[in-house]
């Protein structure tokens, strides 16, 4: 039985991950670090998706070898954000606190479009990146990535999903991530993407 640790309370991406790794018939059992015991995230002041996704993982890792489990987990934290072009690459790596520390996605999605309004009739172009970082029970780190592209729109739609999901656009298929159904969002999010690659590595790393 393969044992994950998710360095994360985000209940959202946690449902999400449990559907992803379901999905690929992974035989887990999977732990949010708080179950484990461990609460004090440090700051996430990395500069990159990766750098902040290592972050959090050496922290619940250094908890976990502290009370000598460090070899019984895989442990995966994840970083990742909506990039508008218009906006330099904006929010970036400051997605989840765009408005503010803490600030709600309500918030941060007023600032996004109240931004972009004051630009004017501009490319609405963007994407998700979502970088996951794993380190294994022998504490050697690997990362996986993942990207989709589409365009901000000034109105939201749709009621599942979470974050920036009810303003990003996919114009080939006229919705936007909040309209998706969990298997296709999943299916091709950056999130997906990058957690589908982190399954297949622990997957190989294990021998399943």
């Amino acid at each position: 039985m393969i044992r994950i640790c998710i360095a994360s309370e985000n209940k959202n991406k946690l449902r999400q991950f449990g559907e992803i790794f379901c999905s690929l018939g992974t035989d887990v059992l999977i732990y949010t670090a708080k179950e484990l015991g461990f609460a004090g995230y440090p700051p996430e002041d990395a500069d990159t998706f990766y750098g902040n996704s290592l972050i959090k993982a050496r922290a619940v890792r250094k908890f976990l070898e502290e009370k000598g489990e460090g070899g019984n987990y895989y442990v995966i934290a994840d970083d990742s954000g909506i990039s508008v072009d218009a906006l330099g690459g904006a929010p970036g790596v400051h997605s989840a606190r765009y408005a503010g520390t803490h600030a709600p996605d309500s918030e941060n999605n007023r600032k996004l479009i109240a931004e972009l309004k004051k630009l004017g009739d501009c490319d609405r172009s963007a994407h998700y990146t979502c970088v996951i970082t794993v380190i294994k029970p022998d504490g050697f780190s690997v990362s996986a990535a993942g990207r989709v592209d589409g365009r901000v729109i000034d109105e939201p739609r749709g009621s599942d999903g979470f974050g920036y999901d009810p303003f990003f656009y996919i114009d080939a298929l006229g919705k936007t991530f909040a309209e998706l159904d969990p298997e296709t969002r999943n299916g091709m999010s950056h999130r997906g993407q990058a957690l589908r690659k982190a399954a297949e590595i622990i997957k190989k790393d294990a021998g399943e």
